[in-house]
């Protein structure tokens, strides 16, 4: 079988990387990156670098990084097409992979192949419910409209491929779900597939067995996956702070709190949090923080607002890591949908500051909690 993963973001990128080695390893797999989040610092990061090579067994990789974009204005949509159909399109593609079946560049990329379905992979909490995300009717056709015009100006003919814009995962032409929690999912899936741990462990082995995969934190550590909370006004920058204080608290000077910047964290933010926390440490890495999971031994707890990345903690490592939202400090929690599957995922929600502690505390291997 020849298969296609349109990848668009570093976490589709490990997901198709352990679809690859663990579902269709002796399949022909192929690689399209649409408009990848942070692709200019994939190369400099050896891990990132490999899972989108042909080193790690893909046959071959097509960079279509601006495709039927407005930032390509150089080459006219149709000559973009053309050369889609000229190159993938003549390895007869069986099998499609996604994640996002509502970004519109990556319809038309199974469009201008003339492929008609296509089987989704997971694209984070989204992708459990999505009806608060869907679009009025008039919103849904103003999109469809710009989309039929980009097909007729790029001479893309194929009319079976389903063109959703109403919200993610909602596409009548998706065929599966592959999920690493389908058991969570509150939307209709015409086929939810579990990617289990043992074809997780298929691709980590993968990368330890190459030294991708190495241990660098020797000290207990909580992990903080941050997001622009102050920025958009959702904590005020010293509920934040007391928040951090209260999550570095435990370690007693024993451990580190690896303070993960989100692209759109200010830097005043982060300097203050600096400045009064001396246990903080900046950990500034492209990985999906899973990956993090499975070789860092020392790793305590995993802690944000609504990171995806909370709810895997039990699917990629092999001891137990406390995952904990700080959603019920902010000034507008989550939506109330998304706090029931994390929950349900075993995420921890602590609405005081000194929860925050018992929940460090309970079951800890560490004598000094």
């Amino acid at each position: 079988m020849n298969n296609l993963f349109i990848v668009n973001t570093p976490f589709h990128l490990l997901t198709s990387f352990i679809l690859s080695k663990g579902f269709f390893p002796e399949d022909n797999n192929y690689l399209a990156l649409i408009h990848p989040h942070g692709y200019e610092k994939w190369a400099s990061n050896p891990l990132m670098n490999y899972i989108s090579s042909t080193q790690c067994g893909y046959k071959e990789i097509f960079p279509l990084i601006h495709f039927l974009s407005s930032r390509n204005k150089t080459v006219p949509f149709k000559t973009q097409v053309q050369q889609v159909q000229n190159s993938i399109g003549k390895l007869h593609i069986d099998n499609v992979f996604l994640g996002s079946d509502i970004d519109p560049q990556n319809q038309l990329l199974v469009a201008s192949l003339d492929i008609n379905n296509f089987n989704r992979f997971e694209d984070g909490l989204y992708s459990y419910y999505n009806e608060n995300r869907r679009r009025s009717k008039l919103d849904e056709l103003f999109h469809k409209l710009k989309i039929w015009s980009i097909k007729k100006s790029a001479g893309i003919k194929n009319t079976k491929l389903y063109i959703n814009t109403s919200t993610a995962s909602d596409s009548k032409s998706g065929i599966a779900d592959y999920m690493y929690k389908p058991e969570l999912l509150q939307r209709f899936s015409p086929n939810p597939i579990v990617i289990t741990k043992d074809k997780i462990n298929i691709a980590i082995n993968d990368l330890k067995s190459k030294n991708f995969l190495q241990q660098k934190i020797n000290n207990p550590a909580i992990l903080y996956l941050s997001q622009p909370l102050v920025e958009q006004k959702l904590f005020s920058i010293e509920e934040e702070l007391h928040c951090l204080q209260n999550l570095i608290k435990p370690l007693n000077k024993q451990g580190q709190l690896l303070y993960k910047p989100h692209p759109n964290d200010s830097k005043d933010k982060i300097n203050y949090f600096q400045e009064k926390i001396p246990q903080l440490k900046i950990f500034n890495s492209i990985e999906p923080a899973e990956l993090l999971y499975t070789i860092e031994d020392n790793l305590i707890a995993v802690v944000s607002y609504q990171s995806t990345a909370l709810m895997y903690t039990d699917k990629f490592s092999n001891h137990v890591i406390k995952a904990i939202s700080l959603s019920d400090f902010a000034q507008s929690p989550m939506y109330y949908k998304y706090k029931e599957i994390m929950q349900n995922a075993g995420v921890y929600f602590p609405n005081k500051l000194n929860e925050i502690l018992k929940i460090l505390m309970k079951g800890s291997r560490y004598g000094f909690f």
